[in-house]
């Protein structure tokens, strides 16, 4: 595979993350990865092609509807982008700061709009925490799934990576009839589980 150029890994990463993480159109996102494309995540497992990559992140991402994901930093080198987002939700606790963990994600480029693999990297006791506090808070101050669904800071480091002002959350999981997410890694009907 041939280096494309910076200019076509830059647009292409752009599209890429405002699809996933600023609409959270998981399943678009998800047709961005070629065919034979493999998503790895260090805990829950790998993922190949499109159709499992769709049910693992919307399994995952609708199991957390209060997490969103601001960018703070990105670096293109070659075809690779390596990058960092937080993991973030607004706190139930009205005036609270955010609740978050940080994840990085290396993905390799393929041409043509399309990503040939990601890696994901996160640590698994900042998870817990975040969990805790999050339902800590939750306990304290309830929230419909309209309020879990708000994405108040994006923060300020990267001005292009956010939705558009007005822009309404509607994950693409939302549509799915029966949908199901994921209570646990035990329970993923796709890919090749981590145990």
């Amino acid at each position: 595979m041939g280096e494309f150029s910076r200019s076509e890994v830059e647009a292409a990463f752009r599209h890429y993350f405002m699809v996933g993480q600023g609409t959270e159109n998981w399943e678009g996102w998800a047709h961005l990865f070629t065919g034979d494309a493999v998503y790895h995540d260090h805990y829950y497992g790998k993922f190949t092609g499109p159709g499992e990559i769709t049910r693992f992140i919307e399994g995952t991402m609708g199991a957390a509807p209060h997490v969103y994901n601001p960018l703070v930093w990105y670096v293109i080198d070659g075809n690779r982008v390596v990058y960092e987002v937080l993991n973030r939700a607004d706190n139930p606790e009205p005036g609270g700061p955010p609740i978050e963990f940080s994840s990085w994600q290396n993905i390799i480029y393929a041409g043509n709009g399309k990503w040939r693999s990601e890696e994901d990297i996160w640590l698994m006791g900042e998870m817990k925490r975040f969990v805790k506090e999050y339902n800590e808070a939750l306990a304290k101050f309830p929230q419909t799934e309209e309020q879990r669904l708000s994405r108040r800071d994006w923060g300020d480091w990267v001005d292009w990576a956010r939705p558009a002002d007005g822009h309404e959350t509607r994950p693409s999981w939302m549509d799915r009839e029966n949908f199901a997410p994921y209570g646990s890694r035990a329970e993923l009907d796709v890919g090749v589980r981590n145990s």
